[in-house]
């Protein structure tokens, strides 16, 4: 047992790493938007469908990334796919056109669409029952290091060298040496656990989820969250624009709130294994991460940096809480059919928040204000709370694959 944890903290610490430069690269487009619109000259409904051109296949793809867990097994799926992530993150890096940075968020998509679902595969099974959630947390939390890096290096860099392309270029590189580490480093699971099935009757798979009515909750309440987080894709231009900071200002608040995302991470999953509970932390932060929504929103412009900063802070902290989603699956679904349920789950959610963003910008285009769509998904997020109120139940320790 006491190799299994070693081995296991070092594959924590690697994958960690790959999604710390993943979550760079995906929020790259939404820190450089101010940058972006006017250097291609585009519309914010344009910029919203840039943006859109890396999740829309992102959540396309969680559908195929749970079996691709069982038919190949988490290590070939994440240092392969990987590797297509790096070509995308160099189109990216060489392209001026919108076609090319469209296709290359395309292909980025796809190439970090089955990481998170094989990476959480691989926790659950490196990893007890107790310690799941945390392993989960420190995980997501990695993403938060890399969004901050993205939010507050990217506006650094334009600032003080006029360019983005250097530091891009640095995480590219860092992200090839990582693909390394994880070609040699990763292990599907210990002995003790099956290997991954090599056939599975896809149709049938997906039925069996989907007979679970278990399975409902977490479901409808990860693709309500996808709704009302989309502000996330716009937080810097909304700032900008409706709130009067500067682009390095802006890219200051909207980082510390990537720092609480990833201390949320850390906490929340901390909290909810101490506790022994799932449900209430998820109705509680997601209940003050909608407050604080409605806070932000009808805060008049011109205030002291601070009190964005603070507010923002507060909703990084409280949004973390979609980590909780994915231990409740793996809970709730038996080993066999986890990965296939986490993959529906993320894939809903990310394809409907992907529509979404480009009709945010397109509604501020039209309406000339930020203040429609953010009404919109501050309604969403009150209407999520009441719905998990009622229909989400208890899940810790309901089904446990490690003693």
């Amino acid at each position: 047992m006491e190799k299994q944890k070693q081995i296991g903290l070092v594959i924590l610490a690697t994958i960690s790493l790959t999604y710390l430069i993943e979550n760079f690269l995906r929020s790259a487009a939404s820190a450089l938007t101010p940058v972006l619109i006017n250097e291609l000259s585009i519309t914010r409904g344009a910029m919203g469908f840039l943006i859109t051109g890396y999740f829309l296949i992102y959540g396309v793809m969680q559908f195929p990334a749970g079996f691709l867990a069982n038919f190949l097994g988490p290590r070939r799926c994440i240092v392969w796919f990987t590797a297509l992530t790096s070509i995308g993150s160099v189109l990216f890096w060489m392209s001026y056109r919108y076609e090319l940075l469209f296709v290359a968020q395309f292909i980025m998509g796809i190439g970090t669409s089955v990481f998170y679902i094989n990476a959480v595969t691989l926790i659950s099974r490196w990893f007890p029952t107790d310690k799941r959630a945390t392993a989960i947390g420190v995980l997501s939390a990695s993403s938060g290091v890399g969004a901050f890096a993205s939010y507050m290096g990217l506006p650094l860099a334009v600032t003080l060298w006029g360019d983005w392309r250097t530091l891009y270029l640095v995480m590219i590189v860092v992200l090839v040496v990582n693909w390394g580490m994880n070609f040699f480093l990763l292990k599907d699971g210990p002995q003790d656990v099956p290997a991954p099935k090599t056939q599975l009757n896809i149709v049938g798979a997906i039925k069996g989820v989907l007979r679970s009515r278990s399975f409902y909750p977490p479901l409808i309440g990860f693709m309500m969250v996808g709704f009302t987080f989309v502000l996330y894709n716009w937080i810097n231009q909304f700032l900008i624009e409706a709130k009067g900071l500067t682009y390095i200002e802006a890219g200051t608040v909207s980082s510390l709130g990537t720092v609480a995302g990833f201390i949320g991470c850390l906490l929340i999953g901390v909290i909810s294994d101490r506790l022994k509970k799932r449900k209430l932390p998820v109705i509680l932060f997601l209940g003050l991460n909608t407050l604080l929504l409605g806070v932000l929103i009808y805060l008049p412009a011109g205030l002291p940096v601070a009190v964005y900063t603070a507010i923002w802070f507060a909703m990084g902290l409280c949004g973390s809480i979609w980590i909780l989603f994915f231990s409740i699956v793996s809970e709730v679904l038996p080993p066999e059919s986890a990965g296939i349920g986490l993959g529906l789950m993320n894939g809903s959610s990310t394809i409907l928040s992907s529509l979404v963003t480009p009709v945010y910008g397109t509604l501020v285009d039209i309406t000339g204000s930020y203040y429609l769509p953010n009404i919109i998904c501050l309604g969403l997020g009150a209407l999520t709370v009441l719905i998990l109120v009622v229909i989400m139940k208890e899940t810790y320790g309901v089904r446990a694959t490690h003693s």
